[in-house]
């Protein structure tokens, strides 16, 4: 019996040592170890408080770690906390400001795990607090410019989890996330999780990530996503920037649209409405080379407005413009085929271009032009018919010619402008109001 008391007695002893050697070892370590309730009320305390917040162990008990915090820094973690605890898991790398007795900050790195009683009700957490006051700031001020940069940002890891965003992205998401719960991308945005996970095995083979324009709800994103790789070298999640672009792309298709209504106002007679010879000029080298290529007729039609000159001066210019503007309606409502373009080539002259066109088939679309223009009735006192007439000349390229190949195409236009034009000529030569054609198809 006494053998078995003094056992005891040495078991205690050794007990009380192994105790106090513990205590020792949590009172005289650098870390700040701590137990909090379901609550997140100190219920213990080791003595590196002291040193870390300048109170004693005693001062804690009760407290929560969001009253040793400023204003802003409580409900900053307060919230991040409350996150942890729904979740019942542990956590590590929550980094916080505080307040010492002194007024002085400090800041802490601070991890936990959960416990648990015995129905696996959460009873609170144990953790440590680590000074990392000399690395913190730079922490916390990078971690303030993630959160409050404007551009959307968040990472997500090989599951699909978001496992950290930013102010702008739970914006960008409508703030639908429940606070504490995992943001599934599959849920959250089904259409885009293929994007990132091919964006996951281009990392995975060292290849660059592409970037992406998509839209999301009425609003259009630049998306970079960029590889997060462990110690090992190996792909744990993606760092996705979203920057919105909306705007830009709305600038960008005013302009689209300012630029399409200048091309247009370029090519474009200001008083008639038709082509001008510029752009006409263009047209004809296109449908020559087309011509030459598809190997089809392709002709021109010159019309000039006989004695313009004359009811310019007896009329005055304003009666001249509405002639113009008269004939130049005419001509497009006469039935030509939908491919052919109507220019004001000169003052009173006009060119029409008619592409897979013959001869033949021409001098009956320009007789048929000119005897529109005639019915008109247009009244021309000082034209001897008495109203306005027009004189047209024909020229056609046609198909399959030799003398063309190889030889410029500018120089091939100017041959069959030329041709039309004395063509035209030979028409007022022979009284006007008539058609002539260039019966000449060569290319020079």
């Amino acid at each position: 019996m006494r053998n078995k008391i003094m056992n005891n007695e040495k078991k205690v002893d050794h007990q009380d040592e192994d105790t106090r050697h513990l205590f020792e070892l949590l009172n005289n370590n650098s870390d700040w170890v701590w137990e909090v309730d379901a609550q997140g009320r100190y219920t213990w305390s080791s003595e590196v408080v002291t040193e870390l917040l300048g109170v004693s162990p005693k001062e804690v008990i009760g407290k929560t770690p969001f009253d040793f915090m400023p204003p802003g820094e409580a409900e900053r973690v307060a919230g991040a906390f409350g996150a942890i605890v729904m979740e019942k898991r542990a956590f590590s790398g929550l980094v916080n400001r505080n307040q010492r007795a002194d007024g002085s900050i400090v800041v802490l790195e601070t991890s936990g795990v959960p416990l648990f009683d015995e129905q696996g009700e959460l009873r609170g957490y144990r953790g440590i607090d680590r000074n990392i006051s000399n690395l913190g700031e730079r922490v916390l001020q990078l971690e303030t410019i993630y959160e409050t940069t404007p551009v959307a940002l968040c990472m997500i890891d090989r599951q699909g989890r978001m496992v950290m965003s930013n102010k702008a992205m739970a914006k960008l998401l409508g703030n639908t996330v429940p606070q504490g719960f995992e943001s599934h991308v599959q849920q959250l945005m089904p259409d885009y999780w293929p994007f990132f996970l091919t964006d996951f095995a281009l990392a995975d083979n060292g290849e660059e990530l592409p970037s992406r324009e998509l839209g999301w709800r009425d609003r259009c994103y630049d998306i970079q996503s960029v590889p997060v790789r462990d110690a090992m070298d190996a792909v744990v999640g993606l760092s996705v920037t979203w920057v919105d672009i909306t705007e830009r792309r709305h600038a960008e298709h005013k302009l689209a649209s300012a630029n399409k209504v200048l091309q247009q106002y370029a090519q474009l007679d200001h008083l008639t409405g038709l082509f001008n010879r510029r752009y006409m000029d263009e047209c004809l080298l296109a449908e020559i080379a087309r011509a030459l290529q598809e190997d089809f007729p392709l002709s021109v039609c010159l019309a000039d407005i006989d004695y313009f000159k004359n009811y310019n001066d007896s009329q005055g210019h304003q009666a001249g413009d509405d002639c113009l503007r008269i004939v130049a309606k005419t001509l497009t409502a006469s039935q030509l085929r939908s491919d052919n373009n109507v220019s004001r080539y000169g003052g009173e002259e006009f060119l029409i271009i008619l592409p897979g066109t013959d001869l033949a088939q021409a001098m009956g679309m320009a007789e048929g032009v000119r005897s529109r223009v005639s019915a008109l009735q247009m009244p021309h006192d000082a034209s001897p018919i008495g109203f306005i007439t027009i004189s047209i000349g024909v020229a056609t390229l046609q198909a399959g010619q030799p003398e063309c190949e190889g030889k410029p195409l500018h120089m091939i236009a100017s041959g069959l402008i030329h041709r039309a034009d004395t063509a035209l000529y030979a028409a007022k030569r022979q009284g006007r109001n008539q058609v002539v054609s260039a019966r000449d198809t060569s290319c020079s």
